[in-house]
């Protein structure tokens, strides 16, 4: 996504006497979930405690920003369903700004459940996963109305698979997306956004090429709305290696066959947004080719919206709601489906300056098509933290 020339360089004017600073967090959850692991028959209710910390180190100069911020949680229960999951992250980023360009090097390492996230579940069961990632963002402004922007990520998954049913399979995912932005107007923008990754499992057996092309238009409705949307085409090509063996002349004999598929058709994303001192929204539909741990590529749809609210300084409200229909292709030919969805709200009062109360609600569902199982989950949450002053040495 490429960002506006002021938001693009606005850090550069920023000068500090101490360029390294910390702002640690530390608190306690308690939560409970009707289902937290999702199954569909003879579900049963849980609740836990954890404790929470991050630790963020920055470093900002005029034009030179780095920041490491290793995150916990570690809960009274080892599990990996959605309140039992300990989680270790650790996020690094380098940035260099100048009046024209910008490059961003950043790297994270996760140690946290599947069923954390909408769509990366096997069989209902969360698992343990392993995630490292490292990207490169570089972004430069050829005129006062020409932006470009190239990105290399890549991200290597493994899953701990202690289920005996686990489908989530250990893979790469690397991509390369290039794109430029045009200023029509102070109030239009067009964008010409690409892709091409490679998707393959590290056990060498599936693989997917993938490629698309988008055309991009923001269009900024008013001082508080913004609408962006892009619409394109993409395209996958899937290959399963199948290896069998055939018996002749007195012998089994080894043989190889890949298997080849194809994913074709549109890619798109729309979103409205609104921002002001109190209130932000957004509001969003997106289809995409997404890595999620299946076989191959994942044919993503999905419906987003988010509202936050400062009622007063003391109190701030959240809502979101995300719907998601995940269409897998399968070996052999044919796609299974699978559909999420998660609505969140939660208050958070600011008892002091540094210590804040949050009280959340959630409601987590699936359900598979092939076969037909549908399970879901309701859950409360309290969480007690205290934001420390940010210190400068």
């Amino acid at each position: 996504m490429c960002l506006s020339t002021v938001s693009l360089f606005s850090a550069s004017g920023r000068v500090s006497a101490n360029p390294w600073s910390t702002q640690p967090l530390i608190g306690v959850a308690a939560e409970y979930a009707s289902n937290p692991e999702l199954v569909a028959s003879s579900p049963q209710s849980e609740t836990h405690a954890a404790l929470l910390v991050d630790l963020p180190l920055n470093y900002d100069l005029d034009s030179v920003h780095f920041a490491v911020t290793p995150r916990a949680r570690y809960s009274n229960t080892t599990g990996y369903s959605s309140i039992t999951s300990n989680y270790y992250h650790l996020d690094a980023s380098a940035r260099y700004v100048s009046d024209l360009s910008s490059l961003t090097f950043s790297g994270s390492f996760y140690r946290d459940s599947s069923l954390l996230y909408a769509g990366g579940l096997s069989n209902g069961v969360g698992e343990r996963r392993d995630m490292s990632t490292a990207d490169i963002n570089w972004q430069r402004v050829l005129t006062e109305r020409v932006q470009i922007q190239l990105d290399a990520n890549t991200a290597r998954t493994l899953f701990g698979q202690n289920t005996a049913t686990a489908e989530l399979i250990d893979y790469r995912y690397s991509s390369l997306s290039p794109s430029l932005a045009y200023s029509v107007s102070e109030r239009d923008t067009l964008r010409v956004l690409g892709s091409a990754g490679r998707y393959y499992s590290l056990n060498g057996s599936t693989s997917s090429d993938s490629a698309n092309l988008q055309l991009g238009f923001d269009h900024q409705l008013s001082e508080l709305w913004k609408l962006s949307t892009s619409a394109g085409y993409s395209k996958s090509i899937n290959k399963y290696d199948y290896s069998f063996y055939e018996y002749y002349d007195g012998y089994f004999h080894p043989l190889f066959e890949i298997l080849k598929s194809r994913q074709t058709g549109g890619v798109y994303s729309a979103s409205v947004t609104r921002q002001t001192e109190t209130l932000s929204f957004s509001a969003g539909v997106s289809r995409a080719l997404t890595p999620t741990g299946l076989a191959f590529l994942t044919r993503q749809d999905g419906v987003n919206v988010s509202a936050n609210y400062g009622f007063s300084e003391r109190w701030t409200f959240n809502a979101s709601a995300a719907w998601q229909n995940l269409s897998n292709p399968v070996v052999g030919g044919g796609s299974a489906d699978r559909r999420f969805y998660d609505i969140e709200l939660s208050a958070q009062w600011h008892w002091t300056e540094q210590w804040s109360v949050t009280l959340g609600s959630r409601v987590l569902g699936q359900r598979y098509n092939q076969p037909v199982v549908s399970a879901e989950s309701d859950g409360l949450s309290l969480e007690i933290s205290r934001q420390f002053y940010r210190t400068n040495n």
